[in-house]
């Protein structure tokens, strides 16, 4: 490693394990023996980590003091890495891009506006503000299409129009107030509809024997892997590994 010359072997070692752990975690599978190196790679850098302390590089961001605590919600997140994974899987397929940005607009760039005090309420009234001043953007903008002449009722009163015609300006009007709406306050990333694609699919593949990836059974919708990890397995097997003692009785009643 880079730092190899230059810190102490104990800081490397817990600069290593969480390097292993981040790695480890991001394996497409994820078994029983992966989950314990998970674990071990975690339980080292928390030996370890008293070493980054006392050098002196566990510092705050904006103080450039000497924090003598790991009270850090993502490392707290850790913990719960691996007792999830034979719960929901491998935490590659699962995305918190959304969450993530969320977390950036409700809480990061709000505190960087702060003065580090009272974060709840200074947070909560700097939100409250955001929110008066979208609805105050989203007045003008609709008053302004108004003014233009996109409002249905000044198309209405329009005598030199036609019926079409003013169901089209009225048309045209919904839709221009709609686009502004939706510029305004609709999210700029949507989650994948498994459904939708389930139908389209279903659609495109009418005439098709091959069994579909995307499918869904009443109000669940199913996602499968192209090469799965486990191609063949027996359901006594498949009890055992996932923790499901009552599997083949439950497929049996099926």
């Amino acid at each position: 490693m880079v730092i190899a010359s230059s810190a102490h072997a104990n800081v490397i070692a817990a600069v290593c394990a969480l390097m292993e752990f981040r790695y480890l975690a991001q394996a497409p599978a994820i078994m029983e023996e992966g989950c314990e190196k998970i674990a071990a790679a975690l339980a080292e850098f928390h030996r370890y980590k008293h070493a980054i302390i006392d050098g002196g590089l566990h510092r705050g961001d904006q103080s450039g003091l000497v924090l003598e605590h790991w009270e850090i919600p993502k490392l707290e997140l850790l913990q719960s890495v691996v007792p999830s994974i034979p719960q929901v899987g491998s935490v590659l397929q699962w995305s918190v891009d959304m969450m993530e940005h969320a977390h950036i607009e409700v809480v990061k760039d709000p505190v960087s506006r702060m003065n580090n005090k009272d974060y709840s309420s200074q947070i909560c009234c700097h939100l409250d503000r955001v929110e008066k001043c979208w609805m105050f953007d989203t007045a003008i903008c609709l008053r302004g299409a108004t003014v233009a002449g996109f409002s249905s009722s000044a198309i209405e009163r329009d005598e030199d129009r036609s019926d079409g015609e003013v169901g089209y300006a009225a048309d045209d009007a919904d839709e221009a107030g709609e686009a502004i709406l939706n510029d305004l306050w609709a999210p700029k990333q949507s989650p994948s509809d498994f459904f939708d694609i389930a139908a389209k699919h279903v659609v495109s593949t009418a005439l098709s024997s091959s069994p579909l990836r995307t499918f869904t059974h009443g109000s669940t919708a199913f996602h499968l892997n192209l090469r799965p990890s486990l191609c063949c397995l027996s359901v006594d097997s498949a009890a055992e590994k996932f923790a499901i003692p009552d599997l083949r009785s439950a497929l049996g009643d099926f």
